[in-house]
């Protein structure tokens, strides 16, 4: 209990450091996304909740930048043990987006970040230690005229890269996400 308090209070002062990196104006957003398709294990379900920055002096041509931070909580509920997962993560994300076509801007994006998981097993599977890394690649489409709404699609693993000897990992093939950027 003690270390998961500690890693929420180390969460919270990162993601309050972000804002001073940028010197332009930066954007602020937050991000809700719902598990459509699970792999590993193939019984979960989930979500997640991010809250975005992304300064404007990490924008090059189409390139950005950005970072996230946020809450995941995943469930299995064919089991009596092992029944929930929470995450909490911080990753930079890359974006590439596309040319736009009026109002819709699509973009892909991929990250690497770190994460902490409240529990080393999930199911019957051993994910080894509170520590691991949040992979994840999307698309979607950036909408309205400023931009501030998103729709998409991304693919999310989480696993410690045989840091210790288990390493289950989870995969959520598909998640739908929908976002808005505060201005």
């Amino acid at each position: 209990m003690m270390k998961q308090l500690n890693f929420k209070c180390v969460l919270i002062a990162i993601l309050s450091v972000l804002p001073t990196l940028g010197i332009a104006a930066p954007y602020y957003g937050a991000n809700f996304s719902y598990a459509l398709v699970t792999k590993e294990p193939p019984s979960l379900h989930g979500y997640q909740f991010m809250l975005t920055y992304d300064p404007d002096c990490f924008h090059w041509r189409q390139f950005t930048l950005y970072f996230d931070g946020g809450f995941s909580h995943f469930w299995v509920n064919n089991t009596p043990y092992y029944t929930t997962l929470n995450i909490y993560s911080i990753a930079p994300v890359i974006r590439n987006t596309f040319r736009k076509r009026g109002p819709i801007t699509p973009y892909l994006e991929l990250s690497i970040g770190l994460a902490y998981l409240n529990h080393t097993h999930l199911d019957d599977r051993n994910l080894g230690i509170h520590f691991a890394f949040q992979d994840r690649i999307g698309i979607g489409l950036l909408l309205g005229a400023k931009q501030q709404f998103s729709i998409g699609l991304h693919a999310v693993h989480y696993s410690n890269a045989h840091l210790s000897s288990n390493n289950s990992g989870i995969t959520v093939p598909v998640m739908l996400d929908v976002g808005y950027r505060f201005d």
